[in-house]
């Protein structure tokens, strides 16, 4: 069997380029991670990195030892998945990939329906970037990751789960939603995007999904509203929303959070905008565990109710 830490090493010097900072990354003393590296190289009687530049890369040997080492770590993963399922549900655990603001809001209740029906299963969630999750699916390191479509077809399968909408938050004492007298309506009112021209708003920084989304609007509007902030996240964003800062862009994934101390007044928009469509993903032709099956029954009643 592959030693994952031993590979996982390697990945993590690849990435950083120097052993002092794959070292922090990995929480151990630069010798050690060093001597690590060297034991290995000396058992597979090859150099793994080429040392004579910096930063560090691979050499071609590594390179074929970290993409045959992730696919011996997916097919023991598969075995691992597979002798599970004989337990009926009984044992096993089940990994996650996710952001953390759908850990937040979006998984919270199926989390905690699965574990009332199946306590014997042990759940993780990892919350890493889209780059970093497709990768955890490939290497099994997650059973599926909640990601978003399009993906390659041709390293994943995808399972459909729901359609998240955009919508605009404004914060409960603009005049905008004084019109509602500060109590949100069901269903959400309509309002164009031309509303908000000159009005303080919160965007997202580049990279992230709804940057883009703010930018069409923009050019499709006309319009310029007042950008006072950009947040790292829509949670981020529809905080500073509700306690007055500014109107931002949500999904209505956010809409129910049980956490809100003031929320938000939310309205669709006018503008035709595409829903995102929200997938489990996980590595074509590997093998899908009964806890993966299971979680997605929950996933996807919990989604409906």
């Amino acid at each position: 069997m592959i030693d994952e830490h031993e590979w996982r090493s390697v990945a993590q010097v690849a990435k950083d380029g120097t052993f002092s900072a794959a070292a922090r990354h990995l929480f151990v003393s630069q010798p050690s991670l060093s001597q690590c590296i060297k034991k290995l190289e000396d058992e597979l009687g090859v150099q793994l990195f080429d040392r004579s530049q910096t930063p560090i890369v691979l050499t071609e040997e590594g390179r074929i030892y970290l993409e045959e080492a992730k696919k011996i770590e997916a097919v023991q993963r598969d075995l691992e998945r597979r002798l599970a399922d004989l337990t009926d549900l009984r044992t096993g655990s089940l990994t996650i990939g996710s952001s953390r603001t759908r850990s937040n809001y979006y998984l919270q209740k199926p989390l905690i329906e699965f574990h009332r029906r199946y306590p014997g299963i042990r759940l993780h969630v990892i919350e890493e970037s889209v780059k970093e999750l497709r990768e955890a699916v490939q290497t099994g390191k997650a059973d599926f990751a909640l990601l978003y479509e399009p993906l390659d077809t041709k390293l994943f399968e995808t399972i459909p789960l729901c359609d998240e909408h955009t919508l605009a938050a404004v914060p409960m004492n603009h005049p905008l939603a004084a019109a509602y007298e500060g109590k949100q309506v069901y269903p959400f009112p309509f309002i164009s995007f031309t509303q908000f021209d000159g009005e303080p708003f919160i965007k997202l920084k580049k990279g992230r999904i709804m940057e883009p989304v703010f930018q069409e609007l923009c050019a499709m509007t006309g319009c310029e509203p007042q950008v006072v902030f950009e947040a790292s996240s829509i949670v981020q964003a529809a905080m500073l929303c509700a306690n007055g800062m500014g109107i931002t862009l949500v999904t209505d994934m956010l809409t129910e959070n049980p956490e809100w101390v003031n929320r938000p007044f939310f309205f669709r928009l006018q503008e035709p905008l595409p829903a995102r469509r929200l997938i489990a993903a996980y590595r074509r032709n590997a093998h899908i565990s009964r806890a993966a099956r299971a979680f997605l029954s929950v996933l996807r009643e919990t989604s409906n109710r």
